[in-house]
Parts: structure tokens; sequence; C-alpha cells
């Protein structure tokens, strides 16, 4: 029994990440393939898929079970890949090189739970803007978990109304609540210091946070598909 252990253990440590995956000569019929995905297709399909070392690791797991997580989770990884494909090689070495152990897991663990729990494709296409704009260093690990955890909590289709709240602007009795309050959690949009909500007449807006996700999409026309 604990050699068992042992041995789960091991290959769990040595598998295949995300980030191999990225740099791979797999990578390119991976996210051609993967796009191509029908819901319904066979379980003979699914197991074209399990060779991937990732992927593989994460059925043996329990991570994904279901006919239908697994391919609606390979369908999300090869949205998520098509964002970053074209990012030259050396690129993204450049990037994976400078991270310590530590931060890839780290890295990898948060990524690989926000793209499972993701209920639209939409957002895994979100995640892989974000990630090409971390492998160019645009933004840091930091800004890169946060937002992704944004959009991990958020409905995906109120974050095409951010272009509303890039210019400040009053706060009247017309506003759509709704998505004010969602940017509010979300921490797109800052609250009211002193009163802890926003009253009718005051200057709302994006801060820096919020703008930072709204420059990721609409530099990768995001909102025109939306």
């Amino acid at each position: 029994m604990l050699m068992t252990c042992q041995n789960r253990w091991i290959k769990i440590v040595n598998m295949e990440d995300i980030f191999d995956l990225s740099v791979s000569q797999k990578e390119h019929k991976f996210v051609k393939d993967g796009l191509a995905l029908e819901l319904d297709v066979s379980a003979d399909v699914i197991e074209t898929f399990c060779d991937i070392p990732y992927i593989g690791s994460l059925i043996k797991l329990g991570r994904i079970g279901s006919k239908f997580q697994d391919l609606h989770f390979i369908r999300k990884l090869a949205k998520f890949l098509e964002k970053e494909k074209d990012i030259p090689e050396k690129e993204k070495e450049k990037f994976l090189d400078g991270l310590t152990p530590k931060r890839r897991k780290k890295l990898y663990e948060y990524l690989t739970h926000y793209l499972l729990r993701a209920e639209d494709d939409a957002k895994a296409d979100i995640m892989g803007y974000i990630y090409k704009e971390r492998v160019y260093g645009r933004i840091d690990d930091e800004m890169f978990l946060r937002l992704c955890s944004i959009v991990d909590r958020a409905f995906v289709f109120d974050l095409k109304f951010l272009p509303d709240y890039v210019e400040g602007h009053k706060y009247t009795n017309d506003e759509n609540d709704l998505i004010v309050n969602q940017f509010i959690n979300l921490g797109l949009i800052d609250n009211d210091i002193d009163t802890g909500a926003w009253s009718y007449g005051a200057i709302i807006g994006l801060n820096d946070i919020g703008l930072n996700i709204h420059r990721i999409l609409e530099s990768n026309g995001w909102y025109k598909d939306a």
C-alpha cells in the first residue's frame, strides 16, 4: 500500500504541467483538436488526449472524471493555449526559466483550478490573454493571479460593461446598480472610503485593477466578440 502511494505521488511530482504543454511540439495539434471537440463525442476520443501527461494525470487523480468534464476541460485548455501559442518560444522559455519551482507550482495549481472551475469557455479565453500579458512581463505574478481570480468569480458577460467605467462619471439613479455592485465586489471599482457605499452624484470609475483587465480585453479585441 505504501509503495502504491509513493508511486502515485512520484507521478504527480513528475507530471507534465500546463507550462510544459505550452512550449512543446504538441501544443498546436492539441489546440487544433481541442477547439474542434464536440461535447458528445465518444470515450475513444478522450483516450487520445490522455496520452498528454498533463491531461492523463488530472484524470487519474480524479480532478476530472465524467466524460463531459473531461471534454469541457480539454476544450477550455485548448482555448487558453490558443491565446498564447503564437508567442515566440524564446519568450515563453525566458518567462518559465525565471520562475522558481515553488512559484511555478503555485501558478500551475491556481491556473488549473480556475480552468477546471470555469463554467464558460469565454473565461478560458480571457485567462489566456492574461497569461500572455504575464509571459511578456507587462504584469507580475501577483497581478496575473489576481486577474484570473476576478475572472473566476465574475459573471463573464458583465465584463463587457467595463468600458462604461474607464472614464469616471457621476453615479446617477439611472445607473446599472447590478453592474456597479458586481464591479465593486470584484475589486474593479473602489467603494466610497467615507460612507462604504456610493451615493448619487459621486464620481465612480475603474481602479488600477479594473483598468488593467480592461486594457487586456480591449487590446485583444475581446469586446467585439463578447
